[in-house]
């Protein structure tokens, strides 16, 4: 092998080295928490990470995802530190503000509800019905205005769980007399574990409302949410959602 043969092979293998640590580089790893059917340890990590990942995959950037308990998640998202996580989802715009993060555009919505025990009597249906309740909550949720208002202004008691799943075993157990969630989660939840005792009470306590990427605010996390923010132009996270929730394609 020649002098110069053998110079452009180490120019090369040099540029094969400096694409794979682009490509390392263009990696957004994120967080988040385990939120059936939206997120966590579930089939492909849930339906709002495969929005992310086709939005991402669009613009030449791949996802990573790590699962922690919620209060977790936003601390380690939060740190910004070199090489760490960018942000943290499925986040209110409530929960990234008092993050002090930033927004990516909307990646889906939520809506949550009362769950009861059914032939509750009787069965909610206004907000004073509420008061001196004890309502189970998920520590670090936005249960929406209401609700957090009668929980601050102490008119009902909040029953402090470390998930969904564990507030709802309460309910069964009468330890709570309703409980805080997201309709779509009520339902998974629900259904995997057999918990036919429980219903949702009649009215939501919330609207439909966004559900978002928390970026921390390092350049790094503002580059990728630009990236994500425009490919999420390209998929219909409705779409998505509906396919996964039908245990079909998950396709754009």
């Amino acid at each position: 092998m020649s002098r110069l043969q053998r110079f452009l092979r180490i120019l090369l293998v040099a540029a094969s080295a400096s694409s794979a640590g682009a490509a390392r580089a263009a990696d957004a790893p994120l967080l988040t928490l385990d939120w059936p059917p939206y997120s966590g340890n579930i089939p492909e990590q849930g339906f709002l990470s495969v929005v992310l990942r086709q939005a991402l995959t669009s613009q030449g950037h791949s996802l990573s995802v790590k699962v922690y308990p919620w209060r977790r998640a936003i601390k380690l998202a939060m740190e910004g530190g070199a090489n760490g996580p960018l942000g943290f989802y499925s986040a209110s715009q409530q929960e990234c503000r008092d993050a002090n993060g930033v927004l990516s555009d909307a990646i889906g919505t939520f809506q949550f509800g009362l769950a009861q025990r059914k032939g509750s009597a009787p069965p909610w249906r206004d907000w004073p019905d509420l008061h001196g309740k004890r309502i189970g909550v998920v520590d670090g949720y936005d249960n929406g205005p209401d609700l957090s208002r009668m929980i601050e202004q102490d008119l009902v008691t909040a029953d402090i769980a470390p998930s969904d799943l564990f507030s709802l075993r309460k309910l069964e157990a009468s330890r709570v007399d309703y409980v805080s969630i997201d309709l779509q989660v009520f339902q998974h939840l629900t259904r995997t574990h057999k918990l036919k005792g429980l219903e949702l009470a009649a009215r939501a306590t919330t609207p439909k409302l966004p559900l978002f990427v928390c970026f921390n605010r390092t350049a790094p996390a503002q580059t990728m949410r630009l990236a994500l923010n425009e490919g999420l132009k390209r998929v219909n996270s409705r779409k998505v959602a509906q396919d996964y929730l039908r245990g079909g394609s998950s396709g754009g």
